[in-house]
């Protein structure tokens, strides 16, 4: 009775994920289409060379938020097919995000210990995945 119970559990999730991946290709497939629209309308149809510099990092930050999805939507896809969440995916995208924020990030009205905050995530988060990569690379090769 209790291994039917689990298995609709585990139907039920991935009916989850499935819809899950659905909506969040839907919402990829919006911002790409966006993110055409934007670089057309700035860099075509509104072309001001004063506003240029801004109208760029807009562009750049809804070309990583477009980049973040994908990524997210890859590891709903690995964990649909092994059923483990890989963590050097999930701090890839965590990479993504702080290098969004950093292009984003207004220079002129920031207080600096901001810019050490987001500094000291990178950090650990760049930490974490050499040591992760590191460590994965040694399982391999005591495999062989």
């Amino acid at each position: 009775m209790v291994h039917k119970k689990l298995l609709n559990f585990e139907t039920y999730k991935k009916i989850i994920i499935i819809i899950l991946m659905l909506m969040l290709g839907i919402v990829v497939l919006i911002s790409i289409a966006y993110v055409v629209w934007s670089l057309i309308d700035k860099v075509f149809l509104n072309f001001n060379e004063l506003d240029f510099q801004r109208s760029i990092i807009d562009l750049f930050g809804l070309f990583f938020l477009v980049l973040v999805g994908v990524e997210l939507l890859e590891t709903l896809k690995m964990y649909t097919k092994e059923h483990v969440v890989h963590v050097e995916v999930v701090l890839l995208v965590a990479l993504i995000v702080a290098a969004r924020k950093i292009i984003l990030i207004d220079y002129t009205t920031t207080p600096s210990d901001i810019f050490f905050g987001i500094a000291a995530i990178i950090i650990a988060i760049g930490i974490t995945y050499y040591l992760i990569k590191k460590s994965s690379y040694y399982t391999k090769t005591e495999e062989y």
